[in-house]
């Protein structure tokens, strides 16, 4: 076995693992902003039918 193979991969894998865990961190820091936004000012049904329509016109 190529033991300078399996270091690289094992580097890559842990980049990668890296990598997730940063965008895992971020997600949850803006569904922590999203929630601390709802309380402070929670949606009307109308608001949220055109917030989700603002969403969904964004793709």
């Amino acid at each position: 076995m190529n033991w300078a193979f399996v270091a690289i991969c094992m580097v890559v894998i842990a980049v990668l693992a890296w990598r997730i865990a940063v965008r895992v961190r971020l997600l949850n820091q803006r569904i922590e902003e999203v929630r601390d936004e709802m309380e402070r000012n929670p949606l009307d049904p109308f608001s949220a039918w055109m917030e989700l329509w603002r969403l969904i016109d964004r793709r």
